[in-house]
Formats: C-alpha cells, sequence, structure tokens
C-alpha cells in the first residue's frame, strides 16, 4: 500500500539518487515494486504518467515545478470534453464500442 506520504518520499527520493523525475502514480508502482523486490532478480517500473500532469504533487516533493512537455502547453485552455453516465456496465461498453468503431 502507497500513502500521500509515500509517494512524496518516494519521489524525492528517486530523484535525490537517480536525478530521475516521477509521477506520482510511478512512485506508487516504485515503493511496492522495492518492498516486493527479490534478490537476485531484477525490478522493472514503467512509467505510467508523466511528472507534468501532477505540477502541484511535484513541487510539494521536490520544491520546483516538473519540465512541461511543448504538447502539454496550455492544456489547461483547451476545451473539456466529458460524458457523465450512470454505472451501469452494459451502457458504458456499448459507449466504448461507439466510441472507437
Amino acid at each position: 500500500m502507497s500513502s500521500h506520504t509515500h509517494r512524496m518520499q518516494t519521489i524525492r527520493q528517486t530523484f535525490e539518487t537517480y536525478g530521475v523525475m516521477i509521477d506520482t502514480h510511478t512512485a506508487d508502482g516504485l515503493k511496492v515494486a522495492l518492498e516486493q523486490r527479490e534478490v537476485g532478480v531484477p525490478m522493472l517500473v514503467l512509467e505510467t504518467a508523466l511528472p507534468a500532469k501532477f505540477e502541484d504533487s511535484i513541487r510539494e516533493a521536490l520544491g520546483r515545478d516538473p519540465v512541461r512537455p511543448a504538447s502539454m502547453n496550455d492544456l489547461e485552455s483547451l476545451p473539456q470534453r466529458f460524458d457523465v453516465m450512470d454505472a451501469d456496465v452494459d451502457a458504458i461498453k456499448q459507449f466504448i464500442v461507439t466510441k472507437t468503431a
């Protein structure tokens, strides 16, 4: 299990040790992977998001802003699209089929 405190510690420790900035979700995975690590078995943790998606958390953990890729510039000013749906598995499946067909 990983809490907010664990995430901040893992982000900080990873940056201090390796100079690599990781996002909060990757920090969760890395923390748990380190706990489950077996001696002599290589550990592989995949990055699940960009630190720039979690600017507030990165700022809290490291005291600095993450580098924002050019593709994310002005992201907040772009229109947002969403659909509100009932918790109906069949309706959600149909929605996915309709949107991906």
